[in-house]
């Protein structure tokens, strides 16, 4: 029966490793996919059962998934859609998603934590917005607002310190504009984004003091500029020599 006997660094695809199996490499698979795994057994949860592949007619399914999971994580439902436009039996794809969810190398749990954190700790994006991501990617609604819970415990962070950052960021690209557009397209943005419109206004008032920068900026630049053309103009006239 052939068992894990080893997970090393992947020498070709860094963030990967290679997962040998009876002491011959069998997949390369993204690093957090195998946290769960190690030497002698498929995963924490299961010991006494060692990764193997599934039946010999899935094989070729099998070692599809395992490269389509190479490439990025996936869902099961988005994996299992995958495997299916490209042409896998459907009763092979079912056994393979069973498998790689038992041993581990397929979590929704995981993969929706992971996509979570991108879009809180990364390019801030809305809890309304992660949620139809993972809704897409079949993520069960559950499994997705547990993981986006966590993951602002973990950071210690909530949806308006998110929104915050996103104006604050948002903010740079708009500082050319006049006062009242740049409100009016700052709080257009943070509504598209998918922000409550109670969010998209404290968060407005949290940047208050960068927007009321830029504005103070582009008065000093206007009283600096009207001094300028106010020096550089010609000066009347001399009666006596008119």
């Amino acid at each position: 029966m052939p068992i894990i006997t080893g997970i090393v660094p992947s020498p070709d695809k860094p963030g990967h490793v290679v997962i040998l199996v009876d002491g011959v490499p069998f997949a390369t698979v993204p690093e957090e996919r195998a946290a769960g795994l190690s030497p002698g057994q498929s995963s924490p949860g299961t010991p006494a059962e060692p990764l193997r592949p599934p039946g010999e007619g899935a094989q070729k399914t099998y070692e599809r998934a395992l490269r389509l999971l190479s490439f990025r994580a996936r869902s099961a439902r988005e994996l299992e859609k995958r495997l299916i436009e490209k042409g896998e039996p459907r009763e092979h794809v079912t056994t393979v998603i069973e498998r790689l969810c038992a041993n581990g190398l397929l979590d929704d749990a995981r993969f929706a934590e992971a996509k979570a954190r991108s879009g809180i700790v990364g390019r801030p994006r809305s809890r309304r917005r992660i949620e139809q991501d993972l809704a897409r990617k079949g993520v069960a609604r559950d499994v997705a607002d547990a993981a986006i819970r966590q993951v602002m415990a973990d950071e210690g962070t909530d949806e308006l310190a998110v929104a915050e950052r996103a104006a604050r960021k948002k903010l740079r690209s708009l500082a050319r504009l006049e006062p009242m557009e740049r409100r009016q397209k700052l709080y257009a943005f943070l509504a598209r984004q998918g922000y409550a419109p109670d969010v998209v206004r404290r968060a407005m008032r949290a940047v208050g003091d960068a927007i009321d920068a830029i504005d103070a900026t582009d008065a000093t630049d206007a009283t600096d500029a009207t001094d300028i053309i106010d020096a550089t103009d010609p000066p009347p006239p001399d009666d006596d020599g008119a």
